[in-house]
């Protein structure tokens, strides 16, 4: 998969990620994470959620749980 590809699949991905979660997120968290996500800094879009997820003690699905460490492996990020 070439780079271009890549990227859009992590914007897709955690786009809706974080629409799936904005009603449990602050105002604050929502659009610091689509400024993350707009300007590709996917990694820290993941572990800005990552960790608002577990400071607010927010209670995500199983999917959305599976889905965070799905894109935590395709950037080879090691979450807490």
């Amino acid at each position: 998969m070439n780079r271009a590809e890549e990227w859009r699949k992590l914007e897709e991905a955690l786009t809706n990620f974080v629409g799936s979660m904005s009603s449990q997120l602050s105002i604050r968290d929502c659009a610091l994470l689509a400024e993350f996500i707009d300007n590709r800094e996917f990694g820290v879009a993941l572990e800005w959620l990552h960790s608002s997820v577990v400071e607010n003690r927010l209670q995500p699905s199983a999917s959305q749980k599976l889905e965070v460490q799905r894109l935590a492996k395709m950037m080879d990020i090691d979450l807490p």
